[in-house]
């Protein structure tokens, strides 16, 4: 018989920007919840016809669009009071951006990748570490030069 234990967390996540400021996000966010939410963020994105990962390509009406579907997603995992506090704060599009993608880390599991929806704004995975080139190996065969 197999036995796996499975923790589940009970202190929320802290995001702490500044020196003054801490947003308390929930401890655990159910996956369908989750999921659901993530969903609408991209559905706003195929709506708009943008790439998130270019905010430079972005008119100023569709980023402020995108900004405003980032702020109601990560509202959404905060604890009451600090989604009360994040609505009224203004704060640079790069801590926005941090935050988004802290919360795709700790709550989409999936090693810190993306949650595995049907986004196809999606890079595609690295070659695997230690992959080998196409230059030929002095090791099989190949002799260096001498005498130049």
């Amino acid at each position: 018989m197999a036995r796996k234990s499975f923790a589940l967390r009970t202190e929320p996540h802290v995001a702490e920007i500044g020196d003054d400021i801490e947003l308390e996000f929930q401890p655990e966010v159910m996956g369908d919840e989750f999921l659901d939410a993530y969903e609408a963020l991209q559905d706003t994105y195929t709506e708009l016809g943008v790439d998130p990962s270019n905010a430079a390509g972005m008119t100023p009406a569709q980023l402020r669009t995108t900004t405003d579907a980032v702020r109601a997603f990560l509202a959404g995992l905060m604890l009451p009071e600090s989604a009360g506090q994040f609505d009224t704060m203004r704060l640079p599009h790069r801590v926005i951006v941090a935050l988004l993608e802290w919360t795709l880390e700790i709550y989409g599991g999936n090693g810190g990748q993306r949650p595995p929806t049907s986004s196809n704004g999606s890079a595609a995975a690295s070659p695997p570490r230690g992959t080998r080139g196409t230059a030929s190996s002095r090791s099989k065969g190949s002799t260096p030069a001498r005498g130049r």
